[in-house]
């Protein structure tokens, strides 16, 4: 269900503003939402062919896209952020009625134009159930509708399609038309509603077989381990199981999509065995079915449960940076539920921080706080500026919209670990503040000496 948000923020008109973010972060924000670098990309000159490049997407390719000297076409990820609707050869007319039969508007769309005359992308950011879809889920939810409509549907895993902002590519709809600067057209992409695919008529229905409940992540060594497998093949005799096994985890965490990591797998296994295994000599059909298992367990596994790859982990449920966490002590006087929930709160915001108001579902305030008091909290921020909550309400699905009045940080200062924001408050404190550090940030706060004692101990000591 969309989130309403009781006024459209109208994009700048004149006198050209700088983005809330930097050109810097701008670029950063680009890369993590549209690129996905392996194995393969193609450019296109300026009214030339497209040629494939068969080796990893660079920085200084994306850029020159972006400085519109050519263009440049890429793969999707396991988890795309964004959905393109290439329509081609249509009239202006057509193209809003398929809008209107997508339930596209300005507030969850961007309409751009393309290379080839009355052929357009409209640019969206899908989720489902809202969660974020897998590029399978995506196109079987929406390839009805495009075959029904002559649409193609982009990103794929196996197919290119153009990045957004270069050349040929303006805004066409009324309110993003004045925009020029390709960090502008970004800004005020990530300010777009996200857009349910439940929208689309014909939904299509998960079916998925249960697996075992994963454990958490695998240990971090695992992902180091397949990223030098990668680089230099197998290391020993009767590894070869197990090192595709750390590969493709590690391929995983990248976002790659699935057909694309089995066949990067079967190519590592075919060119770097390095001797130490007889079965992708003798039987090399077998190894790559093998693959095919392996690969389609995994991925099959962690979208069951929602466990999603670093990028999409991060952008889905949030981060935050340290200076955050000493705001939270001070504007929370130490007390621990209430540094939790507002630790949940500025965390999920973060990656959401451009829009103009955040829908948070009741059942998770709930769940970082309690039926009691999560209403209590949010009247106690309310009234010290932290939060203004929003008029629009939606019964049994979301709490009222919210906007954080927060000093937001560089999401390069986001607390990573191993490339993951840690998911709760009490693993993010232990991971940057030693028990003395806590202690004199929870004392200075307003926190008694006693409650210090205790919540130090129930954080250092029930691990």
């Amino acid at each position: 269900m969309q989130a309403n948000t009781s006024t459209f923020e109208k994009p700048y008109t004149s006198n050209r503003q700088i983005p809330i973010i930097t050109p810097e972060l701008s670029f950063e924000e680009y890369v993590s939402t549209f690129i996905q670098r392996y194995p393969r990309y193609a450019i296109k000159p300026l009214g030339g062919p497209w040629k494939s490049r068969k080796r990893p997407l660079s920085d200084p390719v994306i850029k020159a896209h972006l400085n519109k000297q050519y263009s440049v076409g890429v793969l999707g990820k396991w988890y795309p952020e964004y959905c393109i609707l290439d329509i081609d050869d249509r009239q202006m007319g057509i193209v809003h009625d398929i809008k209107e039969k997508f339930k596209l508007d300005e507030r969850n769309s961007m309409l751009l134009s393309s290379e080839s005359p009355n052929s357009y992308h409209i640019l969206l950011r899908p989720q489902y159930n809202e969660k974020p879809p897998t590029i399978r889920l995506l196109q079987n939810i929406l390839c009805k509708f495009g075959d029904t409509h002559a649409i193609e549907i982009y990103p794929q895993s196996s197919r290119v399609i153009r990045l957004p902002f270069g050349a040929y590519q303006d805004c066409l709809d009324f309110n993003y038309a004045h925009l020029k600067e390709w960090e502008d057209k970004l800004y005020w992409f990530i300010k777009l509603d996200d857009y349910s695919l439940s929208n689309v008529k014909d939904t299509y229905t998960i079916q998925l077989t249960p697996y075992l409940i994963p454990d958490k992540l695998r240990p971090h060594n695992i992902l180091i381990e397949g990223r030098e497998l990668l680089e230099h093949g197998l290391q020993m005799p009767s590894s070869r199981h197990e090192a595709q096994f750390k590969v493709i985890y590690h391929l995983w965490r990248q976002n790659i999509p699935l057909e694309e990591v089995i066949q990067i797998v079967w190519n590592w296994i075919k060119n770097k065995h390095n001797g130490f295994s007889n079965d992708i000599i003798r039987h090399p059909r077998t190894v790559k079915e093998e693959i095919k298992r392996q690969a389609t367990h995994v991925y099959s596994k962690y979208e069951f449960y929602n466990i999603y790859p670093d990028n999409t982990h991060n952008s889905f449920h949030g981060y935050i940076t340290k200076p955050d966490m000493q705001e939270i002590i001070a504007v929370c006087r130490a007390s621990k539920p209430r540094m939790n929930y507002l630790f949940h709160i500025v965390k999920h915001y973060y990656p959401r921080r451009h829009r103009l108001f955040i829908p948070y579902h009741r059942d998770l305030l709930v769940s970082w706080s309690s039926h009691s008091t999560y209403l209590k909290y949010l009247n106690e921020f309310e009234e010290k500026g932290i939060l203004q909550r929003g008029s629009s309400y939606s019964t049994d699905r979301f709490s009222k919209n919210i906007k954080l009045a927060w000093r937001f940080k560089n999401s390069n200062a986001a607390i990573l670990y191993e490339g993951r924001a840690v998911d709760n408050f009490e693993d993010t404190i232990k991971l940057i503040y030693t028990p003395a550090e806590l202690r004199e940030l929870a004392l200075k706060a307003g926190a008694s000496k006693y409650a210090v004692s205790m919540m130090l101990k129930n954080i250092y000591c029930n691990a």
